[in-house]
Parts: structure tokens; C-alpha cells; sequence
């Protein structure tokens, strides 16, 4: 078995969409505020493991970074944004956007590092016990 998931799935689209509708002009939200987000767009409910994978795969291509208690959208998912033609459609953009982007198992390493810094855990628990959901 593959010791990380080397594909977009749907939910990195929904996680990313969250954090582009939750980040508004800072560029970066805390995760309760994109998990709620994540919701508000279609009743999405991301598993912590869905936000787990997702981060590290959108920080193993430079799209999110992490700065204090804050996921950030990097200035190079921005510019590979705001060129994204026929936006009408966020989520189909989105997710053609991603598929432009190789995922390598050796650029997870170090997200996930960081991501247990980030005590993704901790903090997907606390969102949890203040707003329920499921795990």
C-alpha cells in the first residue's frame, strides 16, 4: 500500500474552496472558521482524515501554508488562480486547477511535519466539541 494517497480527491476541492470562501482578504483563516465554511457551501462535513491528506497535499504543491494559528492560501495558488479561465463555475475550476498540479510522495514529508506542529488534531477536536459533527 502506498504510503500516501498520490490523487486529488473531491474533498481537496471542497477544502480548498472552503479556504478561498473562508480566508477573505487576510488570505488565511483559522480551521474551525474554513470547516464551517466547508459546510455553509453544501453541508460538506470533512473528516479529520479528509483534512489531514488535503493539507498536505496542498502544501506539497505550495498552495497552503501554515503561519500560527492560521491555514494561508500562498501567493502562488493566487496567481495560478486568478488565471484560471471560465471561473463561472468555482469548483469545476478548482478542481482543474489541481489536476494541473503532480502530487510526489517525496514532497509530503515535510507537510506533514508541519501539519503535527500545527496540532491539526487538537484543533479538528476542538471544532468538534464547539460546533459537533461527526468523525
Amino acid at each position: 500500500m502506498a504510503k500516501y494517497n498520490l490523487t486529488w480527491q473531491d474533498t481537496d476541492v471542497q477544502l480548498l474552496e472552503a479556504m478561498l470562501l473562508a480566508s477573505g482578504e487576510e488570505g488565511g483563516a483559522p480551521l474551525h472558521e474554513i470547516l464551517l465554511m466547508a459546510d455553509a457551501v453544501d453541508g460538506t462535513v470533512l473528516t479529520h482524515a479528509d483534512v489531514e491528506q488535503g493539507l498536505e497535499k496542498l502544501m506539497s504543491v505550495g498552495y497552503v501554508a501554515i503561519k500560527k494559528n492560521k491555514l494561508l492560501l500562498t501567493p502562488a495558488f493566487l496567481q495560478d488562480y486568478e488565471s484560471i479561465d471560465g471561473a463561472e463555475d468555482e469548483r469545476k475550476a478548482l478542481e482543474q486547477l489541481l489536476q494541473t498540479k503532480e502530487l510526489k510522495a517525496e514532497n509530503l514529508d515535510e507537510p506533514k511535519i508541519l501539519i503535527k506542529k500545527y496540532k491539526l488534531k487538537n484543533q479538528y477536536q476542538a471544532y468538534l466539541e464547539q460546533f459537533g459533527g461527526e468523525e
